[in-house]
């Protein structure tokens, strides 16, 4: 997804117009839908006041634009920064599968935490047997985890969380054991 797209996205997921939105951070609505249609691009500025207006991490609106090959380098830079493994392994169907986990990595937990909720919520909505009543809880499922990682990290557990990882992160960088992007 575009920037655009992403302010689009979240702008229509919290129930917002153009024109609250553009209140909220200063600006006119014909400038959240050159935004939105990509006809402008926000500077670092407007980012962050987009992102504070959303409830969302800057990077949520600008670091999704990515092919393939840019997600492999993604998870590459990922893996050697935070000491990554790699297994092979099965699914439930018997599928060969490949998992990454990562040795210094304590924000994954949270991440895993809410992501198992987020399956148990939605072994819960197949058990409703309206298809209506079923595909609309397995949509909010689906949206309120997603909030949920644009949001990352808004809650207390994960802002503990992030203090380790800082910590930890810092170590590294005082050991010369964590590599920079250049």
């Amino acid at each position: 997804m575009t920037v655009g797209e992403n302010i689009r996205r979240l702008r229509k997921e919290r129930g917002l117009t153009l024109q609250q939105l553009g209140d909220m951070i200063g600006v006119k609505e014909s400038y959240i839908r050159a935004y939105e249609t990509g006809k402008r691009n926000p500077k670092l500025q407007s980012l962050e006041a987009l992102a504070k207006a959303l409830s969302v991490n800057v990077e949520v609106l600008t670091n999704s634009e990515f092919d393939g090959v840019k997600a492999m380098h993604r998870l590459f830079q990922v893996f050697r920064q935070y000491s990554g493994t790699m297994v092979e392994y099965q699914d439930k169907a018997g599928n060969d599968m490949i998992g990454i986990s990562f040795e210094s990595l304590p924000l994954m937990r949270s991440w895993y935490n809410r992501y198992q909720a987020y399956m148990e919520e939605t072994e819960r909505c197949n058990e409703i047997k309206d298809v209506k009543q079923r595909a609309e809880a397995l949509l909010k499922a689906e949206s309120d985890f997603n909030r949920w990682m644009d949001m990352y990290p808004g809650t207390e557990p994960d802002q503990e969380l992030l203090e380790i990882q800082k910590k930890h992160d810092a170590v590294l960088d005082q050991m010369g054991l964590h590599p920079k992007n250049d």
